[in-house]
């Protein structure tokens, strides 16, 4: 019976991870991984510690060069992580266990977490990686057998191949273990350094085709991350209050997050001494890190739920009256399944949802193909990068031409004949007047909910929770469509 419970979960992590994958447009941040994915099958690929780590784009380059180039294949490996998170939380039988099916089945249905394994971007892999660290030191702590810190070692030097975040985290995950130093092989200790240093060097460096972070210090991955981040951090490129990620996980998660705190308390009480501390500390020291970062993004909040999912899968397990944890269990995965249909399904890219940041509209997508129904065959773009993104993946049937203003933009339409032009609103105010066109349209790049928490009420959040209908003010993002031949 327990077998095919966990193959119901497992059908039901692919389902949820893989239907209808590519039917968003890509967003901002994946359309321009896309160009990362370009340099590596070209050979060119340089570490850039703003849309971090290179494991990504090599094994997206794998998937495209053999698939070719869309949103579902962009997106597959992230998919792929997702569902191994979800097998690999079975193998946790030994340290927690039937535990480990209800973390599994938790982890399977969590609308953010799926969100972020249907995904162009590093998270899934992240939570797949930090997970086996810590099934493998935890084995290897019981065990004491030398491959399986080699294996921790290597699930590190993965972590540090995809997301700065790995630095503090790391350290963090790594501080746990100070009291246990002495069960620590000394020979075991050089492998695992050894294994993660062969793994490290080897993807920044291009698989050593790429040596200068060898001889310039200033090019060194961490000397470039951190410079990097800290310097986010400092001038809060994308700040927010110091509670961001509460909201998220109580709209989201809420029987989870239910469950997790009355474990946390009760295993304090209890003075539970064991694996069950070891998630208390990674959940509350991501909670506060994160919680401290000034990079408030939706993504980052996974990292705290994947401990606190677990813990609840915990809780669930030890409830000693068989029928409340049955009511829990069902209560439990109908919030989670009908928060992660509608935001993962039903619409993936609905301004209302506070779990997704700046989704691209669907109309992008209609955008190309009424180009292609036109026989249009040369657009020209008059915006900074910054407002175009993801257009590029979606002009690269036509001819495109980019000016990052609209300094002689009438010599520029005309000298390279271009059909249609699109121009930002900014640009659009100013030039409108000189453009000669057939035709014009306003088209949707991205939209978003602007909320005022003190105009929030309960009302409100009932309305999303049910229907999915903003909690604020929809804003959108528009970009001017000239037709002008």
């Amino acid at each position: 019976m327990r077998k095919w419970i966990r193959i119901a979960i497992v059908i039901l992590a692919v389902f949820l991870r893989f239907y209808d994958l590519g039917k968003a447009p890509l967003f901002f941040d994946e359309s321009v991984h896309t160009v990362f994915v370009d340099n590596v099958l070209s050979w060119t690929y340089k570490y850039d510690p703003a849309f971090h780590g290179p494991l990504l784009f090599y094994l997206t380059a794998g998937v495209v060069s053999v698939l070719g180039k869309n949103e579902f294949t962009y997106r597959l490996i992230p998919a792929i992580f997702g569902v191994l998170t979800v097998l690999l939380l079975f193998k946790f039988e030994k340290f927690i266990g039937k535990g480990a099916d209800y973390s599994a089945l938790l982890v399977a249905i969590s609308p953010i977490i799926v969100n972020y394994s249907r995904f162009f971007r590093n998270e899934s892999q992240i939570l797949f990686f930090t997970l086996a660290f810590v099934y493998f030191i935890f084995s290897y702590l019981r065990e004491r057998k030398w491959y399986q810190l080699a294996l921790a070692s290597a699930s590190l030097a993965l972590f540090a191949c995809s997301k700065e975040n790995f630095y503090p985290i790391s350290l963090f995950l790594l501080l746990y273990f100070v009291f246990d130093i002495k069960k620590f092989k000394i020979r075991d200790v050089v492998v695992a350094v050894g294994v993660f240093l062969l793994v490290y060097s080897a993807l920044y460096t291009n698989f050593y085709t790429y040596t200068t972070p060898f001889t310039n210090f200033s090019e060194f991955p961490v000397v470039r991350a951190l410079e990097y981040w800290k310097y986010q951090h400092e001038i809060a490129r994308i700040g927010g209050p110091w509670w961001y990620y509460i909201p998220l996980l109580l709209l989201y998660d809420l029987p989870v997050f239910v469950l997790g705190v009355y474990a946390i308390a009760n295993w304090i009480y209890r003075k539970k001494n064991d694996f069950r501390a070891f998630l208390i500390y990674w959940f509350v020291t991501s909670m506060v890190f994160y919680s401290y970062v000034q990079e408030k993004v939706p993504w980052l909040v996974v990292h705290m739920e994947l401990p606190l999912y677990i813990i609840a899968g915990i809780c669930l397990a030890e409830m000693k009256k068989r029928r409340e944890r049955i009511v829990l269990i069902v209560l439990a995965t109908v919030l989670l399944l009908y928060s992660c249909i509608h935001l993962n399904i039903v619409n993936p890219t609905n301004p209302a949802e506070p779990a997704l940041y700046l989704p691209t509209s669907m109309e992008v997508k209609e955008f190309r193909e009424e180009l292609k129904a036109m026989n249009v065959s040369k657009v020209c773009v008059f915006m900074s990068p910054g407002d175009y993104w993801p257009l590029p993946c979606y002009l690269k049937d036509f001819k495109t031409y980019y000016f990052p203003n609209i300094d002689n933009f009438e010599r520029m339409i005309e000298s390279y004949g271009c059909e249609v032009v699109i121009m930002n609103q900014t640009n659009a105010m100013k030039a409108e007047s000189k453009i000669k066109y057939l035709e014009k349209r306003e088209l949707c790049l991205r939209s978003w909910t602007s909320y005022s928490y003190e105009s929030l009420n309960p009302a409100k959040v009932l309305e999303f929770l049910i229907f999915r209908k903003p909690m604020g003010t929809v804003c959108y993002f528009n970009h001017t469509v000239y037709y002008v031949r």
